[in-house]
């Protein structure tokens, strides 16, 4: 679904990343300074000694160029480009939270965060798992109960493993009636190291498939799972990750829901209408994040549809739910939340999207919400 961007031209997205040693970062930073500008692109581009991630916004046309540019530099030989011509951002908000408001070049450690603190022994990226084509990944799932020729192990089992965070899982997933999928719920990636720690002993002797957005957080996670020695040799990931595989399965195969992303599309579904997704508050099919409702403790998105969104609400997240709600409200000045949104909901019966009409609200969802001014 494409709008004109300026006087009749497309207006397209490209994503891609490349690992990679870099031998001059300050010229790879001008180069991408100078192209983009040249070009009119807006976004992100992060720079590290490994390599580059790269998201970008503009005219196809413009995006076709840098494409072109960057394929000449001998550095990104194989890198996969995704690119997709798309709606211009909804609006400012959504816009500047995406990151598409200005262009943001930057030299960075690591392209994507593994972890908030230094681990003993960091994923070396060229021990990651092994990449295998939306159709080969389709086809492992389809037979399930068979293990891949190359492992070599006929008694192990098979699991599916998500990197990606809760508010990008509660919306889209892989789901096969034969295999295990392990969804780590996490907040955000560099807890990832954490859950793999945690959980070893379901990952051991397994054949693990992996995937994410894009294929970039499981090059390093499943690197890191690989370092972890014998028994946890057998890791495969889906290369190109989610959106790759709803371009060669258009009708979502065995991906349910839509696949959250980090720019101002939000999510990208296949032709499957079915909304995995649900309200925080009333538990109703909703999966629009465009809303952009946050928990007030840890900041992570949620779900509020729209009849039971209140521009005055604070939302807590099931994670903070679960495990205590983990320290006091997030400063409203500080985060940009108008004072007065801090404020009690009034918990009534409310109406409920989708024809379900009016109910109450469960004890439960009154914890969801917990829109107090607490002194901890």
């Amino acid at each position: 679904m494409a709008d004109d961007a300026g006087e009749g031209e497309q207006y397209g997205l490209l994503l891609y990343y490349k690992y990679a040693s870099v031998p001059d970062l300050d010229e790879l930073v001008s180069f991408y300074q100078s192209n983009c500008s040249s070009l009119g692109l807006l976004g992100r581009v992060r720079v590290a000694p490994h390599g580059v991630n790269v998201t970008v916004g503009g005219k196809l046309s413009s995006l076709e160029k840098h494409i072109e540019a960057v394929k000449a530099r001998t550095l990104f030989e194989g890198t996969d480009f995704k690119l997709a011509s798309s709606h211009q951002p909804l609006n400012d908000r959504v816009a500047k939270e995406c990151g598409f408001t200005s262009l943001s070049v930057r030299i960075v450690d690591e392209l994507v965060t593994f972890s908030s603190h230094p681990l003993l022994k960091s994923p070396n990226i060229s021990n990651a798992g092994r990449h295998l084509s939306a159709v080969e990944f389709h086809s492992v799932l389809e037979s399930a109960g068979k293990i891949l020729e190359e492992s070599g192990n006929d008694n192990e089992g098979l699991v599916l493993l998500d990197a990606r965070n809760l508010y990008e899982t509660r919306i889209g997933k892989f789901q096969s009636p034969d295999v295990e999928t392990l969804d780590p719920e996490i907040r955000q990636y560099s807890d990832l190291h954490s859950w793999i720690d945690d959980n070893a002993d379901r990952l051991q002797g397994k054949n693990i498939l992996m995937y994410c957005t894009g294929g970039i957080r499981c090059e390093m996670a499943s690197a890191y799972i690989r370092g972890k020695g014998t028994g946890f040799e057998n890791v495969f990931q889906l290369y190109g990750g989610i959106q790759r595989y709803l371009d060669q399965f258009p009708d979502g195969g065995f991906f349910r829901g839509k696949n959250f992303v980090f720019d101002h599309r939000i999510s990208v579904g296949s032709s499957d209408p079915n909304i995995l997704g649900t309200c925080l508050l009333c538990g109703c099919c909703f999966d629009d994040y465009s809303a952009r409702c946050r928990c007030a403790y840890c900041r992570m998105l949620v779900l509020v549809c729209d009849n039971c969104r209140v521009d005055a609400g604070t939302y807590v997240c099931e994670l903070c739910q679960k495990h205590g709600k983990g320290g006091p409200l997030v400063s409203a000045v500080e985060d940009g939340i108008p004072e007065e949104s801090l404020q009690q909901i009034d918990l009534k019966t409310h109406p409920c999207p989708r024809g379900i009409g009016k109910r109450p609200i469960l004890h439960q969802t009154l914890n969801a919400m917990l829109i107090l001014r607490v002194s901890l």
